[in-house]
């Protein structure tokens, strides 16, 4: 078996190094972001709000806790579920305008205010 040396290996006289003059377009319209938001919210705050809802139904099941404690950890599970799920359809509503925009993902806020904002 023979090996071309480097000399010997062809190069190409014109190499595409050049940046495009159109910038590329990312995200949507006005309507794919907001499916998209609204489906990355009820995923995120979702799970997480079924998931806390089966731990305080099994904590207050197997502790014999009566049912106010049932009723008090779900207003507060549902509080922080429609924060979460707020936020997460802020944020996401962030981003892709964003990257519409051709802009880079900025660090996130928990405000959900900023990030309606776009600040």
């Amino acid at each position: 078996m023979r090996v071309a040396g480097l000399n010997q290996i062809a190069v190409s006289d014109h190499m595409d190094t050049e940046a495009p003059k159109v910038a590329p377009r990312h995200g949507g319209n006005i309507f794919t972001i907001f499916i998209t938001s609204l489906s990355a919210a009820i995923v995120v705050a979702g799970g997480l709000g079924i998931v806390l809802q089966a731990g305080i139904l099994a904590a207050v099941a197997r502790m014999g806790l009566g049912p106010s404690l049932l009723w008090v950890g779900s207003a507060i599970n549902a509080a922080l579920t429609l924060w979460l799920a707020v936020w997460t359809f802020a944020r996401s509503w962030h981003v892709e305008r964003r990257l519409k925009a051709g802009l880079e993902v900025d660090e996130p806020k928990l405000s959900i205010l900023a990030n309606f904002r776009g600040s």
